[in-house]
């Protein structure tokens, strides 16, 4: 029976290295969930709200992502991604408050076929870091609604620091 527990001690370890090798180690920071590869990684946190997606109740949250890429400019990236397709042109309106501030509007580029909304920046994701609430607002359209997301950003500043360390970069 011992060597049957450490021939599975063996295989997880060797699977772990394998996964360190191929620079696509997953780990999770507390709720972020962050992913890292070759000067590139991405940090998944899910929102504390859900939407619904059509005319079925099918409740999701959107998740916040936070990446750099090394070889893009700008390094930094900041995405919300969504079930339901965001129908608009190239650029959305999106209101933004930060803990119990002040809301201020943005636009924001459509991503992923209209499923994500992104703005690239040091500026924009370092902002999230003096935060603790990220609260978003966005039109799915004209006759959609409001879709809104509501993020508790605990341990930002670690993952900023982990995602720039993969990356080979400054924390925004």
């Amino acid at each position: 029976m011992r060597s049957k527990s450490v021939g599975l001690a063996l295989v997880a370890v060797l699977v772990a290295v394998l996964i360190s090798a191929d620079g696509a180690a997953a780990q999770q920071a507390g709720r972020w969930k962050i992913s890292a590869g070759r000067d590139a990684a991405t940090a998944t946190l899910y929102s504390l709200n859900t939407l619904t997606a059509g005319t079925r109740t099918i409740d999701y949250h959107p998740a916040l992502v936070l990446s750099c890429e090394a070889r893009r400019y700008p390094v930094w990236r900041q995405a919300v991604v969504v079930r339901q397709t965001i129908s608009g042109e190239d650029r959305i309106g999106v209101s933004i408050r930060l803990d119990n501030g002040g809301a201020f509007n943005e636009q924001w580029v459509l991503a992923q076929k209209g499923r994500a909304l992104q703005t690239d920046g040091d500026e924009q994701v370092a902002r999230l870091s003096r935060a603790r609430r990220l609260h978003l607002s966005w039109r799915f359209g004209v006759f959609s609604g409001r879709g809104e997301a509501v993020f508790d950003l605990a341990g930002i500043t670690d993952t900023l620091a982990q995602l720039a360390q993969a990356c080979g970069t400054d924390v925004p």
